[in-house]
């Protein structure tokens, strides 16, 4: 270690001493993606609270970390083990480490409970950034990253499934999503349905050696998964919907409006106690830009 990373070190705190809470991320498949930072930190904390402590102990025996103490951390019991977690390390003044199996702890992972917890208890909880398949994803997809919703894995049940994807429209970001690839196919079907010219990009084996990243529309997205019938594990996928102003209306619960008939609207609720900033919101989605809703909202109060 560098004399100038163990000045870091110690200046922020990563020498082991608590009561701290490291959030650690660790490689989503290439080890080499694991930084220096990680690495010190999970060989000077008192504790490492593991996804799966098998996976965990094989990552510290190849950085050569040895004789941790490691405990299981997953989502059964997850509120009760973190409560439990949290206790100890505050009552110790000790250091804990969250890792999960791959990439960032909390991001479709365990963790945030204890995060919570450890910051109701007023323990002070450091990120030590790194892999995410998240980031991974959006950042090689060649898709729109200004604005992303991340959605976690969608919901299995097809109603509710089309119900969130409808829901992309109102969002006007591109959403990122993991997925089982056995329910892939099912999942960008009803994609297609509601947004046809949507573009896609699955992510498989990010960051090793047989690494896909597969960008292009919707219905070439189906085409392509027709052809990898043996996929197997999880996808990672991003899609930008191209939702049009129609979607956008259903979505949001808002019909298109002509100018007069949506100053009659706000008339009538301003007469019934609404607040402009309360139509402003309710109108954000009609077709119209900010300052032309605001004047439209301004002349529909003098009425």
């Amino acid at each position: 270690m560098s004399g100038e990373f163990q000045k870091v070190a110690e200046r922020e705190g990563e020498s082991g001493a608590g009561p701290v809470v490291y959030v650690v991320a660790t490689p989503i498949g290439n080890l080499d993606d694991m930084t220096p930072r990680a690495r010190h930190v999970l060989a000077n904390v008192d504790v490492i609270a593991a996804e799966d402590t098998r996976e965990t102990r094989k990552l510290l025996n190849h950085f050569g970390i040895q004789g941790k103490r490691l405990l299981s951390y997953h989502d059964f019991g997850e509120t009760e083990r973190a409560e439990q977690l949290v206790r100890e390390t505050y009552e110790r003044g000790a250091s804990l480490a969250l890792v999960s199996d791959a990439g960032t702890p909390c991001i479709s992972d365990p963790g945030y409970r204890l995060v919570a917890a450890a910051k109701a208890r007023g323990i002070k909880v450091h990120p030590i950034p790194g892999p995410s398949a998240l980031t991974a994803l959006a950042s090689a997809a060649g898709l729109p990253s200004d604005r992303l919703l991340f959605i976690g894995f969608p919901p299995t049940k097809p109603q509710a499934l089309r119900t969130e994807i409808a829901s992309w429209a109102a969002a006007r970001a591109s959403v990122v999503f993991f997925e089982s690839t056995r329910r892939l196919e099912r999942t960008l079907m009803a994609v297609r349905e509601i947004y046809p010219e949507a573009r896609v990009a699955i992510g498989r084996e990010l960051t090793k050696l047989y690494e896909e990243i597969e960008t292009v529309s919707v219905a070439d997205a189906l085409a392509w998964l027709a052809t990898h019938p043996t996929l197997k594990g999880e996808a990672s996928v991003m899609v930008a919907p191209g939702a049009t102003e129609t979607q956008v209306a259903l979505a949001t619960g808002e019909e298109r409006l002509s100018p007069d008939e949506l100053m009659q609207r706000a008339s009538r609720a301003f007469k019934s106690g609404a607040t402009l900033k309360e139509l402003l919101q309710k109108y954000r989605d009609v077709g119209l830009k900010r300052t032309e809703l605001y004047d439209l909202l301004l002349r529909a109060k003098d009425l």
